[in-house]
């Protein structure tokens, strides 16, 4: 492993497994941009990011999960 590059920040945005990370906890690839830009600039940018995954995350339709299924993260 040591051998083995560090990934870019779109690498990691484009890695399937973080994308689907990303979309369960209601964050876009602009909004990890617009993190990593504050965080280079040393400015605070969390406060925006969060509050505007807040508001998507009220904004989706409340789906309920059926009782038959034992796992309800991987449940459609």
């Amino acid at each position: 492993m040591g051998d083995q590059p560090e990934l870019t920040l779109e690498e990691l945005l484009h890695d399937p497994i973080i994308l689907k990370l990303m979309e369960r906890d209601g964050y876009s690839a602009d909004d990890i941009r617009m993190l990593a830009r504050h965080a280079m600039a040393g400015t605070q940018g969390w406060e925006s990011v969060s509050s505007r995954v807040s508001a998507r995350r009220r904004s989706r339709l409340f789906h309920p999960v059926p009782s038959t299924c034992a796992t309800p993260t991987l449940c459609p």
